[in-house]
């Protein structure tokens, strides 16, 4: 009778095992880490400057060189700004802005798309916190 050879090349030591686990757990929560970003990250990013009216308050959750707004009840405590005019043939914030009284502000949207003209002052009717 003849005997089988050991098998060669195909074992692993416990440390090679345990690294080779490791990169795995490591991958499998990396994966879950970005699924769940993805899931449940950040909302409402979207611009909604174009959806204004006046009466409308908002948060800005840009910068103050690219302003994007949040639509917001006006009670709300992080509605910063009231509008007070939208002028949607405007191309201009301070010809657009200059009549009407207590503007604090001006937002312009130019370039491709719609053109426009937001006015608008802080807004006194916001919730303290």
């Amino acid at each position: 009778m003849s005997q089988v050879p050991p098998l060669r090349g195909s074992s692993y030591t416990p440390e090679q095992i345990r690294r080779n686990r490791l990169i795995f757990l490591g991958l499998v929560l990396v994966i879950a880490g970005l699924v769940a970003f993805c899931t449940l990250g950040p909302y409402d990013t979207k611009d909604q400057s174009a959806t204004l009216k006046a009466g409308d308050c908002f948060q800005n959750i840009g910068t103050e060189k690219q302003a994007k707004t949040k639509k917001l009840d006006c009670t709300d405590p992080h509605a910063d700004y009231k509008v007070l005019k939208m002028d949607k043939d405007a191309v201009v914030d301070t010809l657009s802005c200059s009549d009407v009284p207590g503007t604090t502000g001006s937002l312009t949207q130019s370039g491709s798309g719609d053109w426009f003209v937001v006015c608008f002052k802080d807004n006194d009717e916001k919730a303290k916190k």
